[in-house]
């Protein structure tokens, strides 16, 4: 059922009419499968019994993703860390501790569990719902957690993506500037190449740049989240078998960290074929990979959707969309207020 949801949503996801797709457009689709295919898993879920899959879909969230974040580390290059500069660079940690400690707190103000807190401020803070996606397995979030803070990310995203770009029309900033704001504050890659790419090409560049530097810092991200939460149950008696830190670490950190290590040495290989009628035919990992990843995430996030009952969720999904919205006019404003200095 998960792999029906998911082909349903790549059909809608290709649909040629707006919003879909718009022609002419740097980013063609703008709606991601993924999105599409929680939605429709959702949709399903409350219109339907799905009573007797949700044994499955548990079971393909808990190998779908992990593997997913595995292979996504094919897709990160760390030697992009050594090009935007140690200014810029710091510039971005401060921006995404900002934006946790504001999403968290927050988050507990307006009564939101702990958990949930802490993904909304992940995927503000790193890249939208592949950041929370990845973080969730060793948060111990359950699965309302994870689909109220995927909802509210890319809510929030596309409504950054959109006032990022109309800013212009009152802020005269340049292509540095507006590219590095871009790159800083908005959730997910895609919507940061479409904002940036409403101001020039080499915004688009440096969005891009910033952009990738802050998914790079998924995999640190996932380590120190994995340690507090064993720390935390080792002191509060859940575990009294002593362990060291690294042997808290899930297997699925220690992949990711492995393939990020061969894309970034460039060890991962690329497989030619001569085909008689298209000539030498090309498959490279590091394009290879992330692209399952993409479809291993889309298919998980289906799976996610069909366990999902409505009318508990929107108890906090109102919550939760003022806290996503707040967090990310603080961590724009200060953002832009430190390019401004820096740049």
């Amino acid at each position: 059922m998960s792999l029906v949801v998911t082909a349903l949503a790549w059909w809608i996801h290709q649909l040629p009419f707006a919003p879909f797709t718009i022609e002419g457009a740097e980013l063609e689709h703008p709606i991601g499968v993924s999105i599409l295919a929680i939605l429709l898993g959702i949709l399903v879920a409350n219109v339907a019994s799905v009573g007797p899959l949700l044994v499955g879909c548990k079971w393909v969230t808990r190998w779908g993703i992990p593997i997913a974040v595995v292979l996504l580390g094919a897709g990160v290059n760390l030697t992009a860390l050594g090009e935007i500069g140690w200014k810029l660079f710091g510039v971005i940690i401060v921006m995404m501790l900002l934006a946790m400690g504001v999403a968290y707190g927050l988050g507990r103000a307006f009564g939101m569990s702990a958990k949930s807190s802490y993904l909304l401020g992940v995927g503000t803070a790193v890249c939208g719902s592949s950041a929370i996606l990845a973080v969730s397995p060793v948060s111990g979030a359950d699965d309302e957690d994870v689909v109220v803070s995927v909802g509210v990310v890319n809510l929030v995203g596309l409504l950054a993506m959109f006032t990022c770009a109309a800013t212009l029309w009152f802020i005269p900033l340049n292509a540095e500037i507006f590219g590095a704001w871009a790159g800083v504050t908005i959730h997910a890659v895609p919507q940061v190449i479409a904002a940036a790419e409403s101001h020039s090409t080499d915004a688009v560049t440096m969005a891009t740049l910033v952009k990738l530097t802050r998914v790079t810092l998924l995999a640190p991200l996932v380590l120190v989240t994995a340690l507090w939460v064993s720390r935390r149950a080792s002191g509060a008696g859940v575990s009294k078998k002593k362990k060291s830190l690294l042997a808290h670490l899930p297997w699925f950190v220690w992949g990711f960290m492995a393939l990020l290590c061969l894309r970034s040495m460039g060890w991962l290989p690329v497989f030619e074929f001569n085909n008689q009628a298209d000539g030498m035919v090309r498959i490279s990992m590091s394009e290879l990979l992330p692209a399952i990843a993409k479809w291993l995430l889309a298919i998980s996030m289906a799976a996610i959707g069909l366990q999902v009952q409505l009318k508990p969720m929107l108890k906090t999904g109102v919550r939760a969309m003022a806290v996503g919205i707040l967090t990310w006019l603080v961590m724009s404003a200060a953002a832009l207020v430190m390019l401004w200095l820096l740049l």
